[in-house]
């Protein structure tokens, strides 16, 4: 598997882990009826295993889950991506390039709301509570839900702290995949650029076969 690659896996399973994804795509102006997370602000730190390597990431949130941004570093490089418009925008601030997430690389899912208790959530996004679990020091509760990633309908297992994912486990045919918080940091002020593409830099789009036309290489 290439860079791209791997940045992309990382990227989406990071995005997914935020809140678990469910299968549908959001249309422009749809709005949850209740907020994403019972907390206003923070930052998750995150671990993971791939490819033999730990990968750490720090997802930042605001306004209750509505803004969220994600810090990763890979072969040396710093990368941060944000969700902007319904899309999410890969963003290397050194090099000055940014590139969207292609819907099929995310599978066309919206985020599940698991502050939402409602019959259609549940039965939309096959989410079942299987107990609970103390997870970087919080008590969560644990899901399985069902999310449509690379293509197909795949069940997630989940770890939910008010409505925030401290863990995910997934299998995919890229093999067995995971995360899971080492910490999390509760309202905290989080800079509004930490949410934003930088003035000057030209986002460009990846084509669906994982390559970007005059794009930045990794």
């Amino acid at each position: 598997m290439n860079d791209m690659k791997r940045i992309l896996m990382i990227a989406a399973l990071c995005l997914i882990g935020m809140g678990a994804m469910a299968q549908g795509k959001k249309g422009k102006g749809a709005e949850s009826p209740v907020p994403m997370y019972e907390v206003k602000s923070g930052i998750v730190t995150m671990e993971m295993e791939m490819m033999g390597r730990k990968i750490v990431q720090e997802i930042y949130f605001d306004e209750y889950g509505a803004k969220q941004a994600m810090m990763m570093e890979m072969r040396g490089k710093k990368m941060r991506a944000v969700e902007a418009d319904g899309e999410y925008i890969v963003i290397d601030d050194e090099a000055l390039t940014a590139f969207r997430m292609p819907a099929m690389g995310m599978g066309g899912n919206e985020k599940i709301n698991f502050l939402d208790k409602s019959e259609k959530n549940i039965k939309k996004n096959k989410i079942k509570e299987l107990g609970t679990e103390i997870i970087a020091g919080k008590e969560c509760t644990k899901y399985s839900v069902a999310v449509f990633m690379m293509g197909q309908v795949v069940k997630q297992f989940v770890w939910v702290y008010k409505g925030i994912t401290l863990k995910t486990a997934i299998s995919t045919d890229f093999g067995e995949m995971g995360m899971a918080a080492t910490s999390l940091v509760e309202d905290v002020e989080i800079p509004a650029e930490t949410f934003e593409v930088p003035e000057g830099i030209e986002v460009q789009t990846m084509s669906h076969g994982g390559h970007m036309g005059g794009g930045p290489e990794f």
